[in-house]
């Protein structure tokens, strides 16, 4: 199966300003989107009457727990009867629909029957097949006419059986805290402070891109934008910013005990190492942290992100300016 991710992007953007230095965060969070049939987009297939006479639909879907299977029929036919078949294997040809594992056989005229089945029923893994074949009675209310109908499919027998995949439904839960927060520097020296925390509940592995990898990637120091004093003779322009991780509960205020947060002399190039030194965001552009599937990942894991700015004597009054994306994929 051929891997697709879909994304959570985080926009963060900070300011400094002078020295007293602003920062900014705002978080922009899109919509995972499902892969999985679901109830607002199922697999439809046509209900079948004798002398191929279209009498409704038969949606199919699922989510993480149970296999959805939904009769509907148009006017003037209405069912009377329902059976379904459900399995991993594919039933004799001589099998009757009333054999049928499920079935509902006093409907008073319906519409719409649906089956909720637990996947735990049916013996299958997340990306197994299973065999469908649905059979209904309906009767057309103007001529009384009865007639027995199949989801239309592949012959078997007097029936028709199709099959269907169970794709496991992805799900993550995101939640960020720290989105504003405030720096004031009054004189020379290295800062640090809990930026935010990200905390991760999911169903699936998850990928967190820093950066894009490229040139626009905005990793990298904070750029000075303006300032209300002329600038002095070889200031720099730039304040350089560095960020680490520390692992910590969801339930934990910080998700992580401040006092391992490395000194400000353990500096690394190397990415893998966010959780042990601090990383120039310049080396974080492009980096990918998987985070792969787990029992403890969907009770929900959490990291804080911590920053750490550098202000020398040389620096400029002004506001500087530094921005950053943070993509989050399901990996399916």
């Amino acid at each position: 199966m051929v891997k697709k991710r879909e994304k959570n992007r985080i926009t963060k953007e900070r300011v400094y300003k002078g020295y007293g230095i602003l920062l900014v965060a705002v978080f922009v969070l899109t919509p995972l989107v499902c892969l999985a049939h679901t109830a607002d987009d199922p697999e439809i297939s046509p209900l079948i009457a004798e002398q191929n006479i279209t009498v409704g639909e038969v949606r199919i879907w699922n989510n993480d727990q149970n296999l959805y299977v939904k009769y509907q029929t148009n006017r003037p036919w209405y069912m009377t009867e329902t059976h379904l078949y459900v399995g991993t294997t594919l039933p004799s040809r001589s099998i009757s629909h009333g054999r049928f594992p499920y079935k509902h056989e006093n409907l008073n005229r319906v519409l719409a029957d649906t089956y909720t089945i637990p996947l735990t029923n049916l013996g299958v893994q997340f990306g197994g097949l299973v065999y469908i074949m649905a059979h209904a009675v309906v009767v057309n209310i103007n001529t009384g006419d009865s007639e027995t109908a199949w989801k239309e499919g592949m012959p078997v027998g007097q029936a028709m059986y199709n099959t269907y995949q169970i794709p496991k439904v992805p799900w993550v839960e995101i939640s960020i805290s720290g989105t504003e927060f405030i720096w004031d520097v009054f004189k020379p020296g290295r800062y640090m402070a809990l930026g935010s925390v990200l905390r991760i509940t999911s169903n699936v592995s998850v990928v967190i891109l820093y950066g894009t990898g490229g040139r626009d990637s905005a990793l990298g120091p904070a750029v000075r934008k303006s300032s209300l004093l002329p600038k002095n003779s070889g200031t720099s322009d730039e304040i350089r910013l560095w960020a680490t991780c520390l692992w910590g509960t969801p339930s934990s205020l910080h998700a992580g005990n401040p006092e391992l947060v490395p000194p400000d002399y353990r500096i690394s190039t190397n990415p893998e190492d966010l959780f042990s030194y601090w990383i120039d965001f310049i080396h974080l552009n492009g980096y990918e942290m998987i985070i792969p599937e787990s029992e403890q990942l969907k009770k929900g894991i959490a990291f804080s992100w911590y920053n750490m700015i550098s202000v020398d004597s040389f620096y400029s009054e002004g506001r500087y300016f530094e921005q950053f994306v943070i993509t989050i994929s399901a990996e399916l």
